[in-house]
């Protein structure tokens, strides 16, 4: 069983998180808080367990890599995902929303790696497939199930978060490949393989300090484009609430 792109079952495969999350909404839209908090934290522990599941797969297979850290976008999605269900911190259930969700998207419709598995029947596929899945499923259930009363600082909150996870992402890619000769692109922010943005990285060079290498336009390019989304869907989300909400939530 293989996976070609823009096939029917890419096209399903893409529509799946929505047509999950609808269905979970019409089930739990009129249930207690408490059950909705319950679905939730079960949703969050499946999309932590898909990660670990996958990272001790690939640890048993090959050892220490690069993929077993997870400082990928994506599987700092599930775990942040998982996270904001589980303990519903605010600026957990923005950081799902806001930040890990569009990356998960995209890794669904532009599905490259899941295409080059000669079998879907692994686990590698499998958690791939799952795992991008509940960031999506998960990352709308914090927002538009448990209806969290959003606050400016919950944004700056997370905000801080993505930018701390950032630096030490971009210290990593050139850390690893001097200490470990591995050949990570944590966040994306080494080279351009995997982005749609490949043509700013060649605008201008990289530069080199020692051990570290970084592209300066490109890196600090990328992550205004991901603080401009990330914000936009932060106020799209507090207007989404405030209309589905029974009572009004302010933002400070």
């Amino acid at each position: 069983m293989t996976f070609k792109l823009w096939s029917l079952m890419h096209y399903l495969y893409i529509l799946s998180p929505i047509i999950i999350f609808a269905g979970l909404y019409f089930l739990v839209r009129h249930k207690s808080e408490r059950t909705k908090y319950i679905l939730g934290a079960a949703l969050g522990a499946i999309s932590v367990f898909i990660l670990i599941i996958r990272n001790v797969d690939i640890f048993s297979r090959q050892g220490w890599d690069p993929e077993v850290i997870p400082l990928q976008v994506c599987h700092i999605g599930s775990l942040v995902a998982g996270l904001a269900l589980i303990t519903k911190r605010k600026w957990l259930i923005v950081t799902s929303f806001c930040f890990n969700m569009i990356p998960a998207l995209l890794a669904m419709i532009f599905a490259d790696a899941l295409a080059n598995y000669d079998t879907l029947l692994k686990i590698r596929p499998q958690t791939y497939v799952w795992g991008h899945i509940f960031i999506i499923v998960c990352a709308l259930y914090g927002m538009f199930i448990l209806l969290p009363k959003l606050k400016k600082r919950d944004l700056l909150f997370s905000l801080a978060f993505i930018g701390t996870t950032s630096v030490v992402a971009v210290i990593c890619n050139s850390a690893f490949r001097v200490a470990f000769g591995w050949e990570p692109n944590y966040f994306y922010l080494y080279d351009y393989k995997g982005t749609p943005l490949k043509f700013l990285y060649r605008v201008f060079p990289s530069s080199t300090y020692g051990w570290f290498t970084i592209n300066w336009f490109y890196a600090l390019t990328l992550f205004a484009v991901f603080v401009a989304v990330f914000i936009a869907l932060f106020y799209l989300g507090q207007l989404i609430i405030k209309k589905m909400s029974p009572k009004s939530n302010q933002t400070d």
